[in-house]
């Protein structure tokens, strides 16, 4: 049976109806009051003790540990974070697994099913930055005679050495979903920089096109035998609107 412990509860007006939101995350609003998240981009201010109408004083636990009504069954030493499904269903513990940054807590006590309670100690309420992308690199070597689709893994890994094996191609970026998820505790700004390498042994030229949910910006055309620098900023994280924009930073000439 779930359990809490309370350090901190504080109270706020409701800014909509929260009857059915009792032991859900709330987020603040910009006017002081509470009200269900809009997305899981934002970041959770406390789990709801009560069960306000709109105007009613909404009980916040802040600090300590907290009842939680979760979307699965989810084991001890989960980390979790405010699902969002839809404006009226939102608010319920999920794994922040795919989501690091927005993690306000952690399940001390196990569910064993959607609806189920959990407990859960609740952690800061400061999103993490995680520059992890930057710190290392791994090199690709593709020959492939058609237009390729990149990973995400190969565009973080931030260097890609691309033979166009007899014609000009066009290749794809990775979804924007896919890049977002390929980042730990991506948020919005989250960035890198990958660079790709045109190493044709003839005039074959390379453009790199977009896939789903990106935006290019700058040219995207590369030479033979030369090498472009790109940017890649998250532009919006949450799960089924990710985007992402791609910059063109400049051309090497070897």
């Amino acid at each position: 049976m779930a359990t809490e412990n309370r350090i901190l509860d504080l109270a706020f007006p409701a800014a909509e109806d929260l009857t059915s939101d009792q032991y859900k995350f709330v987020v603040l609003a910009s006017d002081g009051t509470v009200r269900r998240p809009d997305t899981e981009a934002e970041v959770a201010l406390g789990i709801l003790q009560n069960a306000p109408a709109a105007g009613e004083a909404a009980a916040v636990r802040i600090l300590g540990v907290s009842k939680l009504e979760v979307n699965a069954a989810l084991g001890i030493g989960t980390f979790v974070m405010q699902e969002y499904v839809s404006a009226a269903d939102a608010g319920k513990g999920k794994t922040s697994s795919g989501a690091p940054a927005y993690t306000r807590g952690v399940v001390i006590e196990a569910s064993g099913a959607e609806d189920d309670l959990a407990s859960v100690l609740l952690t800061s309420t400061f999103p993490a930055i995680n520059d992890a992308v930057s710190h290392s690199t791994t090199v690709t070597t593709d020959a492939t005679a058609g237009a390729r689709t990149y990973t995400a893994a190969e565009l973080i890994g931030g260097l890609i050495l691309r033979d166009p094996a007899g014609g000009a191609r066009n290749d794809v970026t990775p979804t924007a979903a896919a890049i977002v998820a390929g980042i730990a505790g991506a948020v919005i700004g989250s960035s890198f920089e990958f660079t790709i390498r045109n190493t044709a042994d003839a005039a074959e030229t390379i453009t790199l096109t977009a896939g789903s949910g990106v935006t290019l910006s700058g040219t995207m055309t590369i030479a033979q035998l030369n090498t472009k620098r790109f940017l890649a900023v998250c532009t919006a994280v949450a799960s089924g609107s990710e985007a992402v924009t791609i910059y063109s930073l400049g051309t090497v000439v070897h």
